[in-house]
């Protein structure tokens, strides 16, 4: 459309030109031909000019006009072409572009699915990591929490079968030393009355030397073998005693050996199966390459095998074909030659013998060589062979593997690229998710082991406390056990010491009022008697004895009952003491006075030595009456100026007011009975104490036979002497059992007072009171010079016992390590 309407326009642009200039050329020639005068046509022509001009001017303006229109036609449609021209090219680089771009988008999009896909295998082995960790957590939590449970139950048993050990180790010990305080009794027995019996023999040879030879000669004889028989019972006692606790210590043992042979059985068991399970996949690591090198060697065996044989197959049969070859060629030459040409034919089968085995192993070893080089080559071709078959075999079969393999993996792979790229787009714009909440999740993890910290170091702390708790426990209850083990050894001690000095007072009382007894009998019957000396001395004896025991008991019985009415007495006397005590008080506070006593610069007169009574008499001035009648407690004395061991039991004394303490009111009866502390045993005993008309009787009793001529002591006396003294040790020992074994009955008044009353009651009678305060205070008992005297040596014979008392501790302790030594290293 364009172009034929530019071809239109320039066609009338032409045609308008040509009529123009013709106009013009006439115009022009009547102009220039023309007069110079003015006429209408030249107006007219002038005017047809102006209008021509104006048609020319118009023209030229229409003509401009439309070649600026086709001008632009021209150039819009050049635009046009080019537009067209560019907008190819622009397609065609835009193609190439995208075809460019494309492959680089595809490439990009390949590293980009493997860098997510490498991202996102990692973020799923990151993800599985943790959920493995945390697993791997939990099961170790797990496993903590059970392990804590068994050492909590373990710790549990070990706590009751500790506690069940040291209860047992505290019942061992109780019977270890009571059996030694057993044995310290026994041996300071015996070491007691081998001094009394050597202090005898000492009295007897200085007054009796020549008359009692033969007799001392006899009870020494007697005594001896007594002691041997006592010392061999004992040592059987020990033996078997000693014997049973080994035996419990063996149990022991054994149970505690099986208890840790069981745990140690526990740990071995599960370090074995971890040491076996690390075994057995080395194992079979190992097994699988030596299998493959078994498989190889089997080979070479097989094949090696297979020489061998064909070798000795080789070897049979030549040695056979020469054997037959030979046997033939010597019957042959045998029959030929044997008659006349043995010599000659001897020298030709040598020489052919020769030569014909030459030859055999020369071709033996030829065949030998070819047949094993030629073997050796088709086993060589055949194992060739049956590789290269069997690779060319295996290689088909890997190579339609591979290809079927290859065809599933490529089909795999795209459509795993496929779903990964369509999977991709979403994980990159899900990727930002991920990250925030798997940010989230480590922070929750990070809380949560943060969690897990704190609360295992707070469990760990609380365990540490609870350790430092029981340790500390342990220790206050172990320095408890030992605090009272060792209270109850002094007790233990203090109390056998008691006994033991009791025994010895008693022993001595005994032995001193039958040896008075006998020297009386000695002096009677060396006048005429001596042929019936011991008959007489038998019936003697039991007469005395059974007087003894009669008259004894009597006593007792008496004392007891006198005892209970002054205790009554004095319990009635104290409270109307302390009536009228607080009666005075209640006046004199009523008056408004003081005490007289007790004034600004009065004195206390118990400093003075005057004597407290209930109602506070001063200057040592006795009250009247009844008041005045109550005697000052004395201290509880034993057998030989002992203190007895303080009880829990409370004097009658206590009942009074707090305020007024008196002191202790001498009793005339029963001093040597009461007991005292054992520390009062070494005071001073040069003072003397009053003089008390009561025992005045028996002192005479036994002052009269110390003039009398020792006599012949029977051997069966020694033996019923010995035999009570073991009764009463054994009474003393079972007396003293039961306040070991309850440490808390000295509390009660009623328990302490009876084993020591049973101990007691023989030192309140009127026989053997003297003599048991004779040995240690004689000046009690015997007013006179005379009897000082005898009681000095008497005291000296104490500190040798006492020097004997500390090895004899001692001893028990030495022998029984030793034993328990030797059956340890028995067992």
């Amino acid at each position: 459309m364009s172009e034929s309407h530019n071809g239109e326009a320039g066609n009338t642009a032409l045609n308008e030109h040509e009529n123009t200039d013709k106009v013009t050329l006439a115009s022009l020639r009547s102009q220039f031909t023309s007069a110079d005068s003015t006429s209408i046509d030249e107006v007219m022509g002038t005017q047809a000019r102006f209008r021509q001009e104006e048609r020319l001017r118009a023209d030229l303006r229409r003509e401009r006009r439309l070649r600026q229109q086709a001008i632009t036609e021209r150039v819009t449609a050049m635009k046009a072409n080019i537009a067209k021209d560019l907008a190819t090219q622009h397609d065609l680089t835009l193609d190439a572009l995208e075809s460019e771009l494309r492959s680089n988008m595809e490439a990009e999009l390949e590293t980009l699915e493997r860098e997510a896909l490498s991202h996102e295998e990692s973020r799923v082995r990151q993800e599985l990591d943790l959920r493995l960790q945390r697993e791997i957590d939990a099961l170790r939590d797990q496993h903590d929490v059970e392990q804590s449970k068994q050492l909590e139950g373990r710790k549990n048993e070990m706590k009751a079968s500790i506690e069940s050990q040291l209860h047992q180790e505290y019942e061992r010990r109780l019977s270890i030393q009571k059996e030694r305080l057993r044995l310290e009794y026994n041996q300071a027995l015996q070491h007691r009355l081998r001094d009394i019996e050597a202090n005898l023999e000492e009295e007897m040879e200085l007054r009796f030397v020549d008359m009692e030879q033969r007799e001392i000669a006899r009870l020494e004889d007697g005594h001896e073998a007594l002691l041997s028989e006592r010392e061999e019972q004992l040592r059987r006692g020990i033996r078997t005693r000693l014997e049973q606790q080994l035996r419990q210590r063996l149990k022991q043992r054994e149970a505690r050996l099986k208890v840790e042979f069981e745990r140690r059985s526990l740990r071995l068991e599960e370090d074995i199966a971890q040491q076996l399970q690390s075994d057995i996949e080395g194992q079979l690591r190992k097994e699988t390459d030596e299998l493959e090198e078994r498989m190889r060697e089997d080979v070479e065996l097989a094949i090696a095998k297979r020489r061998d044989d064909l070798r000795t197959e080789i070897e049979s049969q030549l040695s056979e074909a020469q054997s037959e070859k030979l046997a033939e060629r010597k019957a042959r030459l045998k029959a030929k030659y044997d008659l006349t040409f043995s010599k000659a034919v001897d020298d030709i089968s040598r020489s052919l013998h020769a030569e014909i085995e030459v030859e055999l192993e020369h071709r033996m070893e030829h065949e030998f060589s070819t047949y094993r080089h030629a073997r050796e080559a088709e086993i060589q071709n055949r194992l060739s062979r049956y590789r290269y078959e069997r690779e060319a075999e295996l290689r088909e079969e890997l190579e339609l593997q591979y290809g079927v393999n290859k065809q599933d993996w490529t089909e795999r792979l795209d459509l795993e690229f496929q779903s990964r790229e369509a999977a991709a787009r979403k994980a990159i714009m899900s990727e930002v998710d991920a990250q925030l909440r798997n940010e989230r999740l480590t922070h929750e993890t990070d809380l949560d082991l943060l969690k897990e910290e704190t609360s295992l170091e707070l469990e760990v702390e609380m365990e540490e406390r609870l350790r430092d708790f029981k340790t500390r426990k342990e220790d206050q209850v172990a320095t408890q056990l030992e605090r009272q083990l060792d209270k109850r050894e002094e007790i233990m001690r203090n109390k056998a010491l008691i006994d033991v000095r009791k025994r010895e007072a008693q022993i001595r009382a005994e032995i001193e009022a039958q040896l008075g007894l006998k020297r009386a009998e000695i002096r009677d019957r060396l006048q005429g008697l001596s042929e019936k000396m011991d008959s007489f001395k038998e019936m003697a004896e039991e007469k005395m004895r059974e007087s003894v025991t009669q008259q004894i008991q009597g006593e007792i019985d008496m004392d007891e009952e006198e005892l209970r009415t002054r205790e009554q007495e004095f319990s009635s006397l104290q409270s109307t003491d302390t009536r009228a005590e607080k009666r005075q008080k209640w006046m004199q506070s009523i008056s408004g006075q003081a005490p007289a006593a007790y004034g600004a610069g009065a004195m206390d007169p118990s400093a003075l030595g005057a004597r407290p009574d209930g109602l506070g008499a001063a200057a040592g001035r006795p009250l009247r009456g009844l008041m005045g009648q109550q005697n000052e407690p004395e201290q509880r004395l034993g057998l030989g100026n002992m203190r007895a061991p303080m009880t829990s039991a409370k004097p009658l004394a206590t009942q009074q007011p707090a305020v007024i303490q008196p002191r202790a009111v001498r009793q005339p009866i029963g001093q040597a009975a009461m007991p005292q502390p054992v520390r009062n045993v070494r005071q001073p005993i040069a003072r003397e104490p009053e003089f008390i008309p009561q025992e005045e009787v028996l002192a005479e009793e036994i002052h009269a036979p110390e003039e009398v001529v020792v006599e012949e002591v029977p051997e069966p006396l020694v033996e019923e002497e010995m035999e009570s003294q073991h009764e009463l040790v054994d009474e003393v020992i079972e007396a003293v059992e039961p306040v070991e074994a309850e440490p808390q009955a000295m509390n009660v008044p009623t328990a302490m007072l009876r084993p020591v009353g049973g101990v007691l009651q023989p030192l309140e009678e009127k026989v053997e009171m003297p003599t048991a305060s004779i040995t240690p205070v004689g000046p009690t008992l015997m007013p006179g010079p005379p009897i000082s005297k005898n009681v000095k040596p008497k005291t000296a014979a104490l500190r040798p016992v006492k020097g004997t008392l500390t090895p004899v501790e001692k001893s028990p302790v030495r022998t029984l390590q030793p034993q328990e030594e030797e059956d340890e290293g028995q067992n």
